[in-house]
């Protein structure tokens, strides 16, 4: 992390403990119980957070809507997290994001959050990503505010729940939101939505590149969010074409804009859509896929949540979401090296020696596993 970054995350935290602090002293946290028969008629849920995570939280959409099925439920995230949920049946509303509520250039987009906080009478506010929103929605008077145990911001809340341990953290630890509240929530595993629409678009823009309708094909993703996720690009290209020889398949290659550029594809019948897809089409790309494979990242989730062929390439330090998806085959990454330079959230190496040493030919055998068994 770079000085600049570091005195920026310093300050980002220390200005959510003072506020933390104040509330405390304040006495501004509310009350911690509720009558039994007590229902939210307007629910704000937060769900600003990574693509990942946000798939994990999809069991508290579904038991929110079981417990409260008349409330209004209104989604307040980032434009991706609102792709990701496009098509979700338990929103009603939402509400995008664009500035973190603390973030010191965004002073007039934050003042115009509260106030629309405060003007939309909500009665539940749910934090499930996005702990740095509770002050707002403190400040706005929301009567009951849910969110983490041992945040900074913890005392402008009334119900707390605890995520464990949060680099390990799954879909249960999230149904604790509804817990805290008297609600039995239904079975945590993640689930996800297809538009029709964005479906549409999705396969106008593979057509767009070349692919021909009712193609039967596999998705790669080799990419993550940052550099020490990333499968070693320059592999990609002889991968693709073990896909199409063995298997007959198509291959579609997708990432961020970021990601453009960085990985080249056997063009036979290769498909690079990296950077041309919005997070509503490649849910519907995802879908429609026979077979993928992606690091532990936003498409391994939502591929797992969809139930598809899944090879996941993972670094062995970091194994916790391995076995979250029952569709999934995971290769792990091992490195002598790692285990003694390298923590499980820094890694030494760019492209990281874990995910260095995943062959092709270990990830055509998981890939046969896998794409047998569907």
């Amino acid at each position: 992390m770079s000085l600049t970054s570091l005195a920026y995350e310093s300050q980002h935290s220390l200005r959510q403990w003072l506020v933390g602090r104040w509330y405390a002293h304040k006495r501004r946290s509310g009350a911690s119980t509720l009558d039994e028969e007590w229902k939210p008629h307007r629910v704000l849920l937060v769900l600003d957070g990574l693509m990942g995570d946000s798939v994990m939280c999809t069991p508290l959409l579904a038991s929110m809507r079981l417990a409260w099925p008349r409330a209004h439920v209104t989604l307040l995230g980032r434009r991706h997290n609102r792709e990701l949920l496009a098509a979700c049946p338990h929103i009603d509303a939402f509400h995008t994001v664009s500035a973190d509520p603390y973030a010191i250039r965004y002073r007039r987009q934050v003042r115009g959050l509260r106030r629309w906080i405060a003007s939309q009478s909500f009665d539940l506010a749910v934090i499930a990503l996005g702990d740095q929103f509770a002050s707002a929605i403190a400040a706005a008077q929301v009567p009951v505010r849910v969110g983490v145990k041992g945040h900074f911001l913890e005392a402008c809340l009334t119900h707390h729940y605890d995520i464990g341990v949060a680099r390990t953290w799954g879909p249960d630890e999230r149904l604790n939101a509804l817990r805290c509240l008297g609600v039995r929530p239904l079975d945590p595993s993640p689930n996800l939505w297809v538009s029709d629409p964005a479906r549409a678009t999705a396969r106008v823009k593979l057509a767009g590149l070349g692919m021909r309708a009712g193609t039967s094909y596999a998705v790669l993703h080799p990419f993550g969010s940052t550099r020490r996720q990333w499968w070693p690009p320059e592999r990609v290209s002889e991968l693709s074409r073990v896909l199409v020889d063995r298997w007959d398949l198509d291959v579609v290659l997708v990432g961020g804009p970021e990601t453009k550029g960085h990985a080249l594809l056997d063009m036979t019948r290769g498909f690079d859509a990296t950077g041309a897809l919005s997070v509503s089409e490649l849910v519907a790309v995802l879908s429609d896929a026979s077979l993928v494979i992606s690091t532990d990242s936003g498409p391994f989730h939502v591929a797992g949540a969809l139930g598809k062929p899944l090879v996941g390439l993972f670094r062995a330090s970091r194994q916790e979401h391995a076995g979250r998806y029952p569709s999934a085959s995971v290769l792990f990454g091992e490195d002598g090296d790692c285990d003694v330079a390298c923590r499980w959230d820094q890694c030494r190496g760019v492209p990281c020696r874990q995910m260095s040493r995943l062959t092709i030919e270990d990830i055509a055998r998981a890939a046969s596993r896998i794409h047998r068994a569907a």
